[in-house]
């Protein structure tokens, strides 16, 4: 009887450690994942800012010939692939994946957009103005 309370109190303090341990690595997990959907986010604000002055400089650079503007982007953000298409008025940067995202409306510079699709795993895209027509391409 005297070897055995040992054993109980080893086992219960195993357990009161494995508990603590896997609580403390399911917080910090949802927290590393809150921070990265938010990062991500802002992430995809900055590339679709970035668009938007890409296209605005295909427009001037289209109202006198054609032209075609390359633009580097990273290939993921918060380790994730994304999308950028231009459609209408929109620009819209998507998580590959999950298709969650954001979308921005564009000046309206009297351009029209052309429907397009760039992927990041090219690290670029190319924005080209024919004629009053811009059109997002890898």
């Amino acid at each position: 009887m005297k070897g055995q309370h040992k054993i109980i109190n080893e086992l219960l303090l195993f357990g009161i450690g494995a508990l603590v341990t896997l609580s403390l690595a399911g917080t910090v997990a949802s927290f590393v994942t809150s921070l990265q959907r938010q990062a991500q986010t802002e992430q995809y604000y900055i590339i679709s800012n970035l668009v938007s002055m890409a296209t605005t400089k295909a427009y001037l650079c289209g109202k006198s010939a054609d032209c075609s503007i390359t633009v580097d982007i990273p290939e993921k953000l918060s380790d994730a692939r994304y999308t950028i298409s231009l459609s209408k008025n929109h620009i819209n940067v998507r998580n590959f994946r999950s298709d969650k995202g954001i979308t921005r409306k564009l000046l309206n510079l009297e351009y029209i957009l052309t429907n397009g699709l760039a992927t990041s795993s090219a690290g670029y895209f190319i924005l080209s103005s024919t004629e009053g027509n811009i059109r997002i391409s890898r």
